[in-house]
């Protein structure tokens, strides 16, 4: 056998089971690669609130209602990155979630108010318009804040992107016939591609040297809650995804 062209394990180019190695291991790079980003932003800000903490800590006399400030959003950004670990095991797993009733309008805000740092940095402006009195849906609240926080980072980065003006809105409506619908929409300059479903594929980005897990695990989320996730780009040069969870959600 001509083994000009064997690799380091033995196999040849055409091998099907080297072929198979090659893309299970690319597969785990880029979903070590998406954890990676999605913790990054985190445990970038408990580096900075510790930092914060420990100044405050200090100072003579210590300001210690500062401190507490900072030591309290220490621990909030510890639970989210900690929720995206949980959320990108139960993804891989399809392991079971627990329910619990979710006010959406103040997921939302919850979610708008993590993004403001960074939609300030990309000198984009983020806006929600949700309603207060909404009722509740039943549903897995992480997963749900890890999706609508996917979609609204997506957004903020697509702005960052194009030219002014640079708006981000999270609109929530409903309930209608049984269900909420939330859309994130941006100004960005937009998808390109010819089935936006493609948006979905895992690994599949539009964006170079980014990931495709992010939506994928965003669809995966609203879909197990018995909802939707749809792209959009309007004659208006909005792109928007539309996503709706049906008040009395069940999930496997």
């Amino acid at each position: 056998m001509d083994t000009r062209f064997q690799d380091a394990t033995g196999g040849t180019p055409d091998d099907p089971e080297l072929q198979r190695r090659e893309a299970y291991a690319g597969a785990m790079s880029e979903l070590m690669s998406h954890i990676a980003h999605e913790v990054n932003q985190p445990l970038a800000a408990i580096a900075a609130n510790g930092n914060a903490c420990m100044r405050w800590l200090a100072a003579d006399p210590p300001n210690l209602g500062e401190a507490s400030a900072a030591a309290e959003r220490i621990v909030r950004d510890a639970r989210r990155a900690s929720d995206v670990i949980g959320e990108m095991r139960a993804y891989l797993s399809r392991s079971p979630r627990s329910l619990e009733p979710v006010a959406i309008g103040a997921l939302v805000q919850q979610c708008v108010t993590r993004a403001a740092s960074l939609a300030i940095r990309h000198h984009v402006a983020l806006s929600v318009q949700a309603g207060e009195a909404a009722p509740p849906v039943v549903a897995h609240g992480a997963a749900l804040r890890q999706a609508l926080e996917q979609l609204i980072t997506n957004a903020i980065e697509a702005c960052a992107e194009g030219a002014p003006p640079r708006e981000v809105r999270v609109l929530v409506r409903g309930p209608e016939r049984g269900e909420m619908t939330i859309t994130v929409e941006d100004t960005g300059p937009g998808f390109i591609v010819d089935k936006p479903q493609r948006l979905f594929e895992p690994l599949y980005s539009t964006k170079p040297g980014r990931l495709g897990l992010g939506l994928a695990v965003a669809r995966s989320a609203f879909e197990e809650h018995g909802g939707r996730l749809v792209p959009q780009r309007g004659v208006d040069g909005v792109t928007r995804f539309v996503a709706t969870l049906p008040l009395e959600a069940t999930v496997p």
